[in-house]
């Protein structure tokens, strides 16, 4: 093993280390997604209305409202069971009608969607999806897609904004939807939400769409691929890995952000459309997270199937750009989501 190698190594499980209990996209990803976006839509109708719904909660502090109601404990009458463990939440703790609100959104996002043995509640599983990277773009129907997954409940969310009107199984009121768009884009944007490797007892590419459906190749958005330590035991999963990529992004990385993200592309088309292209260019993000590496064969865990992973030279650093370039431009959508949402007067009348 070369020193560089090694290095490399260290690095991956240092991060896969402290990051194994990290939400989706971790804080860092979402709060600067928010961030960004509250800067970019000042001074447009969608900061009125956001600020209608929010009233004092931030965009920024309400981009991990989604990941903080997964402390609601369903076997124990819904209550709040993590307070004081993540301090993203604390906005959201010990405070009567905050938990009376995560209470009631999981009550109403629990079981509605018949989860199968084995599946989370519904309201985590609006955070993802599992297509197989071999289709190359988010296609409804396919393996590891559902009408719950990560794409259909944005909808859903999107068009409660826009009209009121529900999706099911989603139930969303007005708040729980401006929430669940802001942490959902964010999650589109970290690519093993979207795009997931499935592989074989060797651990080689699997194709379950056209080879068959079987849960022993799923690696779970890669929770189920190890990433080894410096001495080749089994480290932190790459899916936690990733998820903590933003919390190493500079300070100076992240406050040059909502400048950059001014110059990422305004979407074009229907909006309503928008949701679907990016999980698709998601999936291509996660081609390149999983590029250049190579995984042991399947081994059996109490938690079901594992495959130990070994990254390519330089992943450490290529997953950091990566990161900061889908972190500028998750900032930079929900804006445009949110403008599309709530276009000003002007657009409106340019319109007709």
């Amino acid at each position: 093993m070369t020193k560089s190698f090694a290095r490399g190594l260290a690095a991956l499980s240092l991060l896969a280390a402290c990051c194994g209990q990290a939400f989706g996209f971790g804080a860092v990803g979402h709060n600067t997604v928010g961030e960004i976006a509250a800067q970019l839509i000042k001074g447009h109708r969608a900061e009125a209305e956001v600020k209608r719904i929010l009233g004092p909660v931030s965009l920024r502090d309400i981009a991990v409202w989604d990941d903080c109601v997964k402390g609601i404990d369903t076997g124990n009458d819904f209550k709040y069971a993590v307070t004081g463990r993540f301090a993203e939440c604390a906005v959201f703790e010990n405070n009567a009608e905050e938990e009376a609100r995560m209470r009631d959104y999981v009550k109403r996002n629990f079981e509605q969607c018949e989860p199968k043995p084995g599946e989370e509640s519904c309201n985590k599983q609006y955070h993802y999806a599992n297509v197989a990277i071999q289709r190359g773009r988010y296609v409804p129907g396919s393996i590891g897609t559902s009408d719950h997954d990560l794409v259909p409940a944005l909808k859903a969310a999107i068009l409660v904004l826009k009209t009121g009107k529900q999706t099911p199984p989603m139930d969303f009121n007005e708040r729980d939807a401006l929430a669940l768009v802001v942490h959902a884009i964010g999650d589109m944007h970290q690519p093993l939400h979207m795009g997931s490797l499935y592989l074989d007892a060797d651990g080689k590419p699997y194709d379950p769409d056209t080879q068959g459906a079987d849960a022993q190749t799923h690696t779970v958005g890669a929770n189920a691929i190890t990433l080894p330590k410096p001495d080749g035991t089994p480290g932190g999963n790459l899916h936690s890995y990733w998820d903590g990529m933003p919390g190493r992004l500079s300070a100076e990385q992240l406050a040059a952000m909502p400048a950059l993200a001014k110059d990422v592309p305004p979407a074009t088309g229907n909006p309503d459309g928008w949701p679907v292209l990016w999980a698709s260019e998601s999936l291509l993000g996660a081609r390149d997270a999983f590029d250049g590496m190579s995984f042991g064969a399947r081994q059996q865990s109490l938690r079901g199937p594992r495959w130990m992973a070994t990254p390519p030279a330089g992943y450490d650093a290529r997953s950091l750009e990566q990161t900061r370039l889908n972190v500028i431009k998750g900032g930079a959508r929900l804006a445009q989501m949110l403008e599309g949402i709530w276009p000003d007067k002007s657009d409106t009348a340019d319109k007709k």
